[in-house]
């Protein structure tokens, strides 16, 4: 029996893997039909997930002769956006397209674990010789286990590079790629201005909040995509690769901005209360109180909201403590808060 996608506008379908939840969210696999048709975002790489999604390419493909999907996009390169492409190469003949940024990361096993290497400055700043020894010794269980259960494979070249501020045609669709940095430094969008529907990856999500962390996570850098999405002429719906669509984009970007500033304001408040300074550790203990779980999921964010206040002189580090300027915070973000 062929698995049926859901058509969830006239042309587009979704497909959706779902492997572990705890360590493997389900993600969404975007199907635009068409002559030359394309699939955004290659989702994992195991047999089941590329099965799935051969079954949803059939069905497409079986609901009018003139469709024929050709090829696949990533939004970014994390694993359960990527882990897929090789797969879908190999085994239904579809045409990979990638960045020059993207394709870099993914040459091969070593530039991709390169991309995601710390600095010796974050190192210092945000772990103990403890866990970094520790952290480095779990390395190659991490990656056995993260190869095993998102499928991960690298392509090698693509066959098609691409490049923000290219149009992509499909069956009436124009597709402006748009360079959508924050999440991911390679992170890409679609956008189509006449439909106004935005294919936003991880950058924007209906009920849940993106991920950000270092080395590849830049605060200042999602502020500016969140407000370049904002102000797209005619937007109109979102759809996501984690979740259902946004029927109301704007209310929902704004709402992002809201939270986004006030746990920027949270860690400035916290810090500017240490009037000696605070380390760290001290700082995500205060966040997160009572879970060790939480404290290792959010520390990324952290990191990334303090390096954001360092850059801006409002922060600053002295040592290993971390220590805030005379700056009004309140001023610095009104920027960025929506009208």
């Amino acid at each position: 029996m062929v698995m049926k996608p859901e058509e969830i506008y006239p042309g587009i379908f979704k497909v959706t893997q779902h492997r572990s939840r705890k360590i493997a969210p389900p993600v969404n696999i975007y199907i635009i039909a068409g002559s030359e048709g394309l699939i955004f975002d290659a989702g994992y790489g195991d047999n089941t997930s590329l099965r799935l999604v051969g079954e949803a390419i059939k069905y497409v493909q079986s609901i009018n002769a003139k469709w024929h999907i050709s090829n696949v996009l990533p939004s970014h390169t994390h694993p359960d956006h990527f882990s897929g492409l090789t797969g879908l190469r190999q085994h239904f003949g579809i045409t990979i397209m990638l960045t020059q940024k993207m394709a870099r990361v993914l040459a091969n096993p070593k530039a991709y674990r390169h991309s995601y290497r710390l600095s010796t400055l974050q190192q210092y700043r945000y772990s103990t010789v403890f866990q970094r020894i520790s952290e480095r010794a779990l390395q190659p269980v991490f990656r056995s286990m993260y190869k095993r259960v998102y499928g991960i494979a690298f392509p090698g070249s693509p066959d098609r590079t691409v490049c923000s501020g290219e149009v992509i045609a499909i069956n009436g669709f124009n597709f402006d790629i748009l360079h959508g940095p924050g999440h991911c430094d390679d992170h890409i969008m679609l956008y189509d201005r006449k439909e106004g529907i935005l294919f936003a990856g991880d950058n924007i999500l209906r009920s849940i909040y993106t991920w950000l962390g270092p080395p590849r996570s830049d605060l200042a850098q999602y502020y500016s995509t969140l407000a370049m999405c904002l102000h797209l002429p005619n937007l109109q719906l979102i759809l996501s690769a984690h979740g259902s669509a946004i029927q109301n984009p704007k209310e929902r970007i704004k709402e992002i901005i809201e939270y986004r500033t006030l746990r920027t304001k949270q860690v400035y408040s916290i810090v500017a209360n240490e009037t000696d300074g605070i380390s760290f550790a001290k700082l995500l203990n205060i966040l997160y109180p009572r879970s060790l779980q939480r404290r290792w999921l959010a520390k990324g964010w952290i990191i990334v909201t303090l390096e954001y206040l360092v850059n801006n002189n409002i922060l600053k580090f002295e040592g290993r403590k971390i220590k805030a300027n005379t700056v009004d915070i309140h001023a610095m973000l009104k920027k960025f808060l929506p009208c």
